[in-house]
């Protein structure tokens, strides 16, 4: 895995402004501030408990701020419902997969399309997929609950993929899978951004995600202690005292 080069120039596509979250009376972010450059690989690091995963559900619209802004593509999404945020351009790959146990290979890829129209671009992109994944071929009318974790996880990258969104938020895209599958993932996940789409993810292996970051952002108790080009985290003194000596979640 080589490190990602930034890219020049890049408008921001993604925006978080003063974001502050609760659960009840449990503040979770005091301020968050962070985002995402067009072509850019990001990657959200910190504890337990720190608000990565919240993070990424203010993103998608699964859990609302009662104060700040989300900007995606330069508009508001903050008050939009989770499926409107999808249609705009923004897919996910959750913690854990989360694919559809009992339906098929083939049927959990042609999900990842629902919103779409374009019923022939489905049928490339469908193709497209294969293609890239190709073990995902060999298992096409298996229930997607029988897949390996690796495989689980190739699924559910594709079928984010399936709808051609402009940005993937990762959630700890490589928790749980064998040292094999992690390299085949974080290689993946590389080839993807390569071919154009945004990369925003958590994950839980410090190390490796600088490895293939353009930026990253350490979060701790709701706010941002440390920022920067991933290559200047990776030299951090901080950082390699605090995420790399260990688990890094």
């Amino acid at each position: 895995m080589a490190q990602a080069m930034l890219p020049a120039s890049a408008p921001f596509l993604l925006q978080l402004e003063g974001i502050q979250t609760f659960y009840g009376v449990l503040q979770v972010h005091f301020g968050l501030n962070l985002h995402v450059c067009r072509g850019e690989i990001v990657c959200l690091l910190g504890g337990n408990a720190s608000g990565k995963s919240t993070t990424m559900k203010v993103i998608l619209g699964l859990v609302k701020p009662r104060a700040g802004r989300v900007l995606f593509d330069g508009q508001p999404i903050t008050d939009l419902p989770t499926p409107q945020i999808i249609r705009r351009g923004i897919a996910s790959v959750p913690e854990s997969r989360r694919i559809f146990p009992e339906m098929t290979v083939r049927e959990n890829l042609l999900m990842g399309a629902y919103a779409r129209a374009d019923r022939e671009e489905v049928r490339r992109d469908y193709e497209q997929m294969l293609e890239r994944f190709p073990r995902l071929r060999q298992r096409l009318d298996q229930r997607a609950g029988v897949l390996s974790g690796g495989e689980q996880q190739m699924l559910a990258m594709a079928r984010a993929l399936m709808s051609r969104p402009k940005l993937i938020c990762m959630d700890e895209p490589t928790m749980g899978l064998s040292p094999l599958f992690v390299d085949r993932v974080l290689d993946l996940i590389q080839h993807i951004n390569q071919q154009g789409v945004t990369v925003f993810m958590v994950e839980q292996n410090a190390n490796l995600a600088l490895q293939i970051a353009h930026r990253g952002y350490v979060l701790q108790n709701g706010h941002i202690v440390l920022e920067g080009a991933a290559r200047d985290l990776l030299g951090s003194s901080e950082v390699r005292d605090a995420y790399l000596g260990g688990d890094a979640r």
